[in-house]
């Protein structure tokens, strides 16, 4: 059995209240500070205040992973960009990644439709805790080949996943869909669960919106600590993950 913890508070309260090094991983998606509609939270603030909040809330972030623990930071580019050199004063730079996604959306006249989110892979440390190749391998493209013929042979699962992944927004007539206006979808979490935890440790989610990742780490057997200031959005999170079943392919 797991433990799935969602708290209806803000995040900075709340992670002050966890044990230094106490966390195995960390995935989150905040808000992006365009306007959306979170009701309870307000997304339009300065540039400036926000990248200073973002930088309080991660301080806290990297107290609280243990040493080797990741971070997987998920934002528009832009935002990212700005963080990237914050995060790189506290945690080892791993790899900008690409969360590519087909869309009818964001179309404008004078600028390129956006198809992407950027993710951060930062670790504490300079070595990974945890990195599960084998849990996230894919087919190699050239089986054929000599050398790859010798490493299947030999044993190997496949090829590491590319920094690219290319996975469909949830829109609204998604069966799994809720009220939550951010969705992430459930294969591009648990890729990041299953690389970078292992059965029973506790992955944490300071922003839960729609609480994908609670959802993904039940799923695959590992405990969550999920924050959220909307207390209808801790509502419909509770039922989703309580309806999720585990040990489903991603």
């Amino acid at each position: 059995m797991t433990t799935h913890t969602i708290v209806n508070n803000d995040c900075l309260v709340e992670l002050r209240k966890l044990p230094d090094a106490s966390i195995d991983l960390i995935v989150t998606d905040p808000p992006f500070n365009i306007g959306k509609n979170y009701r309870t939270y307000k997304d339009r603030r300065t540039q400036q205040d926000y990248f200073a909040w973002c930088e309080l809330w991660l301080v806290e972030c990297v107290r609280v992973m243990k040493d080797g623990a990741a971070l997987y930071l998920i934002n528009y580019p832009e935002n990212n960009a700005y963080l990237l050199p914050f995060l790189d004063q506290h945690l080892t730079f791993k790899r900008w990644m690409t969360w590519h996604y087909p869309t009818n959306t964001g179309h404008s006249k004078t600028n390129f439709t956006r198809s992407q989110h950027s993710i951060l892979f930062h670790i504490k440390g300079k070595k990974p805790l945890t990195f599960n190749k084998a849990e996230i391998a894919l087919p190699y493209r050239n089986p054929t080949d000599k050398r790859v013929k010798g490493r299947i042979a030999a044993g190997s699962p496949g090829r590491t996943p590319d920094d690219v992944f290319e996975f469909n927004i949830v829109k609204n007539v998604n069966k799994d869909k809720t009220e939550h206006p951010c969705q992430l979808p459930v294969p591009l979490v648990a890729t990041f669960v299953l690389a970078s935890s292992n059965p029973g440790d506790t992955v944490l989610d300071p922003f839960g919106g729609s609480f994908t990742t609670a959802v993904a780490a039940k799923m695959y057997g590992r405990n969550s600590i999920s924050f959220e200031l909307d207390k209808e959005f801790c509502e419909a999170g509770r039922r989703r993950v309580a309806a999720t079943q585990t040990g489903l392919d991603i």
